[in-house]
């Protein structure tokens, strides 16, 4: 554990289980001090699956309570409102997720899939409109090209403000406009008040912070993309995605050697993320390294 905390910069570890019995969900959690492996506070939850999420805001809120942790008012409103989930599209939207974060034409595909059904399930789900939304704002983006951009990103942008109508406080969903605003309309001015808004509401959203990087990048604000780059792989150190496209944001910004030592640290994580290996050969073009980019980029 000490060397878990370590490699993530953190004091303290949440360590748990969650346990599925019928329409029954039980989650224990405790926290423990890494540099000692003291337990500080274990507590078990148990409630009906569809109060899910309710039961994941008590263990945020008992963990903020006792690390007395000062909670932003935003932050204390979020936790304190309740959210009953149709245990079925849930599942559906944590597929879809799951799918949407592999990064290839075929997640995407299958990841649209998947909140499709969700919603089907649950026609008010706003988290499953939200990852419709993102299918397609990828889906229709250069780095996949499944569907033409004509195509995909009005549905992102109408799937996007469905979610706000069904919950206008939702992070995820100002993230998901936003994106749809910067790469289809063109609207700088709009997508930044998005991405701000939608950080207001959820700072803990990687993907945020990554795509408001790339509006500050595409902006020229260079040293600002690097670092809300750096939050959102702090908030998510494993995503591939982020530590990627982290090398990118180097490139634009002509941290070429930065951008090498980025991609390979992605590649380490996975040596068949594709995308890492296009920013290490993009960062050795950019070397005039021209023999080992086109390994990268064949591989």
């Amino acid at each position: 554990l000490p060397e878990i905390a370590r490699e993530l910069h953190v004091d303290a570890v949440v360590e748990g289980a969650v346990q599925r019995s019928g329409d029954r969900v039980r989650i224990t959690a405790q926290l423990i001090e890494a540099s000692s492996d003291k337990h500080l506070w274990a507590e078990t939850y148990e409630d009906n699956l569809r109060d899910t999420l309710a039961l994941q805001k008590k263990v945020a809120s008992a963990i903020a309570e006792h690390i007395r942790i000062q909670l932003t008012p935003q932050e204390q409103a979020a936790l304190k409102k309740s959210t009953v989930v149709n245990p079925e599209a849930y599942e559906s939207y944590l597929k879809g997720r799951f799918f949407w974060n592999k990064r290839t034409g075929e997640g995407l595909k299958a990841a649209l899939a998947y909140f499709n059904q969700a919603i089907e399930e649950d026609s008010t789900y706003a988290q499953a409109y939200a990852g419709l939304a993102d299918s397609y704002d990828l889906l229709g983006d250069w780095e996949y090209g499944v569907l033409a951009p004509n195509e995909a990103y009005p549905k992102a942008k109408a799937a996007a403000m469905r979610a706000l109508e069904a919950d206008s406080t939702l992070g995820e969903a100002h993230t998901s406009l936003a994106f749809s605003l910067d790469v289809f309309d063109w609207d700088w001015n709009s997508a930044e008040q998005e991405f701000k808004r939608a950080i207001e509401l959820n700072p803990g959203y990687a993907t945020a912070h990554h795509w408001y990087a790339w509006h500050l990048s595409e902006m020229g604000r260079n040293s600002e993309a690097i670092s809300e780059m750096s939050k959102a792989e702090a908030l998510d150190p494993l995503s591939l995605i982020i530590s990627a496209e982290m090398a990118e944001i180097q490139l634009v910004a002509h941290h070429n050697d930065e951008a090498v030592e980025q991609s390979r640290k992605a590649i380490a994580m996975d040596k068949n993320f594709a995308i890492a290996h296009l920013e290490l050969g993009l960062a050795f073009v950019q070397k005039q390294m021209y023999s080992e980019a086109i390994a990268e980029l064949q591989t």
